[in-house]
């Protein structure tokens, strides 16, 4: 496997190599670390080593093929560029606050990388675990054709819609019984694969059978996902390693993050003015699923 020191040596290489083999001409106009020169300004090579290991491009073979189309697409970014400047787009109101935005967001994820470099990938005695507690994410994985029926909690009493969703079994009697009681409700068909689903769910609903369904709740009303059909659809363990390893390391990652934000907010002092002052940072934060009811059984 290529360290990032050695990869930036083999894409150097591979740069200087091309540009080589370019004509006298041209060497005498692009020497030493400069690519090319568009109305005197330099693209550098360190410009074009990074386009090219931001293309994925590595191999000597690929690396050497992509280069020309790489420096032609810094140069037309280039021309592009100084066009915006003599149209003064940069003091444009919308484009300063788009530029400030992406600023703050590069800032904040470089920031936030160089505080998780001590994360370390999950071993692979941790990627075996999670694939044998999970069966239904790999071994017994499944791709399920659902059914749901959203109500809002302004269509009825919240009384009266527990009432009929207790006393009903099989999803197409539901439907049945909220048109009887003139109830009305939104439905969406989808088609998700195991993965798609929250993690929370996914047993409830691998464990349905067809035609039945889970309900849960929320501020704005309830949501029923009712099982149509569930066919199996397995990933072997060699295939979903990769997976596994990413799923671990970016749960591990967002652990880390939410502690490392929590201590900056300690330390920090926020005051919300106007109509922001009676927020609070539980306020901010997102409204978690309700627990899904009893799986309705035969």
């Amino acid at each position: 496997m290529l360290t990032l020191h050695t990869e930036k040596i083999i894409l150097t290489a591979l740069i200087i190599s091309i540009l080589e083999a370019c004509s006298s001409e041209n060497k005498a106009k692009a020497p030493g670390q400069v690519a090319a020169i568009v109305n005197g300004e330099e693209i550098s090579i360190y410009q074009l080593e990074d386009a090219l290991h931001q293309s994925g491009l590595i191999s000597d073979e690929k690396g050497k093929q992509a280069i020309p189309q790489l420096l032609t697409r810094l140069i037309n970014q280039s021309l592009i560029m100084q066009q915006a400047k003599v149209d003064k787009l940069e003091r444009e109101p919308g484009v300063m606050m788009a530029m400030e935005i992406a600023k703050k967001q590069i800032l904040t994820e470089e920031w936030l990388q160089r505080k998780m470099k001590s994360i370390t990938k999950p071993s692979a005695q941790e990627v075996e675990d999670f694939y044998n507690t999970h069966p239904e994410l790999f071994e017994k994985r499944k791709v399920f054709q659902l059914k749901e029926l959203f109500i809002d909690n302004s269509a009825a009493s919240s009384l009266k819609i527990d009432q009929i969703i207790g006393n009903t079994e099989d999803l197409n009697t539901l439907e049945q019984n909220l048109d009887a009681n003139k109830i009305p409700f939104n439905v969406n068909m989808a088609t998700l694969a195991a993965e798609q689903l929250p993690m929370g769910r996914l047993p409830l609903l691998s464990a349905l059978p067809n035609g039945h369904f889970i309900k849960m709740t929320s501020e704005k009303g309830v949501l029923i996902q009712g099982v149509l059909s569930a066919k199996e659809s397995p990933i072997e363990k060699t295939k979903a390693a990769s997976f596994i390893e990413a799923f671990l390391y970016n749960q591990v990652r967002k652990k880390e993050t939410e502690v490392v934000v929590k201590q900056l907010h300690d330390a920090a002092k926020i005051e919300y003015l106007g109509e922001f002052a009676k927020l609070t940072q539980a306020e901010g934060k997102e409204n978690q699923e309700s627990p899904p009811a009893e799986i309705k059984q035969p």
